[in-house]
């Protein structure tokens, strides 16, 4: 039975939490040959093999040597330091051996569990207290297999088989139609107000106040990604900012990641972007296929686009007379219940996710019609806004008025500023313990190896 997302979780949640989310890690894992986990299959990417090693060295640093224990094993920390060595260069590290690794894993597993069993949950030190640093650990170990289902999809060798797999949802006969609701101006509550883990970029919660606007019932589909595309969308630069076409002719954009044309005779590397508009013009969605390390897919017309950096998506919110919502209004049209006046943790209210609310948890790898979850909306009847993809917004990402770095200055802190902006929502590979109304995840404007879409906003 689903539970709403209440006070502290007990010792036993705690520790069915830790074994569920590495279940899955090992299960996402298994499938990959040894000489597949070590390769680096982008610079933008780390070897899964790394990713392993990160996972067990962030938990030996939080729930063994900083609980107190000693880790026996303290000398892989450095190799596994995120800060010390960037994406580029992970390629180039000694990572130690696979068996090393999982049985790294296992030992650290076997430490933290123990200490578990005697740490003092209602202690005054704020790691412990509602046990915080084991939810941390948790979903730093989620958030990391999003990183590694990335990595997955952009293998080149024969199709990733997954050990488990979910059919995807058909669309709601009953769903309305694409258009905007209307959000109403004025004040709301913005950001974590709940007495579970959120992290420091969530808090503290405030008064945010927006402006009367209307935003997408849904997410951009594919549907109508296609007609950007064929409307020459890739090569009209009034629809892109001076800094987002510099980067469209540098990285030859032409379509969303992993859209290849069906013709075997138009996959020429480069695609010219006259070609990807000639074919969308001409055959639409038929023209294209979506390839990745899962194998070759057709594209499903009422899913949303995903694959797409923030200049895209930019482009195309101009390209559609509207523009991108900033985190406040994506929040408030997430959370805001007019009902009552109050902001709710999750689209739907205070029941945590689950399968009939959202596409999250990895298990359909693929995403869904965006009107596959009516049981997901929000008050204000916005569909799909958490799962599936993650959505761009307007906003830098930056810190909430009164913002304090915890547990360390290194998860939030250093990436405030201009660099980055902020997406919303959460994806099909985001697992659920992770997804909630406040979350805030960022990333650089170029990305788009990052399940990322959007949605369309408008001024009234």
């Amino acid at each position: 039975m689903t539970q709403a997302r209440g006070g502290p979780p007990s010792r036993d949640e705690l520790r069915a939490d830790l074994e569920s989310v590495r279940e899955r890690t090992l299960q996402l894992v298994d499938p990959l040959s040894r000489e597949t986990l070590e390769r680096q299959h982008s610079p933008l990417m780390s070897p899964i093999a790394w990713d392993l090693g990160h996972i067990a060295a962030f938990e030996d640093l939080w729930l063994v040597r900083r609980l107190g224990q000693v880790s026996s094993e303290a000398e892989i920390e450095q190799a596994f330091d995120a800060f010390r060595t960037p994406r580029a260069q992970r390629g180039e590290l000694e990572i130690p051996a696979l068996d090393l690794l999982l049985r790294r894993l296992d030992q650290t597993r076997a430490l933290a569990l123990a200490e578990l069993e005697h740490v003092d949950l209602g202690s005054a030190n704020p790691l412990l207290r509602g046990g915080y640093v084991y939810e941390m650990v948790r979903d730093h170990e989620a958030q990391h297999q999003e990183t590694i289902l990335q990595s997955i999809l952009l293998l080149t060798e024969a199709p990733y088989v997954p050990a488990r797999r979910e059919p995807v949802p058909a669309s709601d006969p009953d769903a309305p139609g694409p258009g905007y609701v209307r959000v109403p101006s004025g004040v709301f509550r913005m950001g974590d107000q709940s007495q579970r883990f959120a992290y420091d970029n969530e808090r503290p919660a405030w008064d945010a106040t927006t402006a009367e606007f209307d935003i997408a019932r849904y997410p951009v589909t594919n549907r109508e990604y296609v007609e950007f595309m064929a409307a020459g969308g890739y090569l009209n630069d009034r629809l892109w900012s001076p800094e987002g076409w510099n980067w469209r002719r540098k990285a030859d954009l032409v379509a969303p990641g992993g859209w290849r044309p069906r013709e075997s005779s138009a996959r020429e590397q480069p695609l010219p972007a006259e070609t990807a508009r000639d074919l969308a013009r001409d055959d639409g969605l038929a023209a294209w296929a979506f390839v990745s390390g899962l194998g070759e897919f057709g594209l499903v017309p009422e899913a949303p686009v995903v694959h797409v950096c923030f200049w895209e998506a930019e482009a195309y919110a101009r390209f559609a007379a509207a523009r991108l919502p900033t985190e406040a209004e994506w929040e408030k049209a997430a959370a805001f219940d007019p009902g009552t006046g109050r902001s709710r943790p999750f689209p739907w209210g205070e029941q945590a996710p689950d399968a009939a609310r959202a596409n999250l948890d990895q298990l359909r790898l693929a995403t869904a019609p965006v009107s596959a979850f009516p049981e997901g909306r929000s008050a204000l009847g916005c569909w799909a806004m958490i799962g599936d993809v993650w959505e761009w917004t307007s906003s830098e990402f930056r810190g909430y008025p009164g913002f304090r770095a915890f547990p360390y200055d290194e998860y939030s802190a250093v990436f405030f500023g201009s660099d980055y902006r902020v997406l919303r929502g959460g994806s099909w590979a985001t697992r659920s313990t992770v997804a909630r109304n406040s979350f805030r995840n960022w990333d650089y404007p170029i990305r788009r190896q990052i399940f990322s879409g959007l949605r369309l906003a408008r001024d009234v």
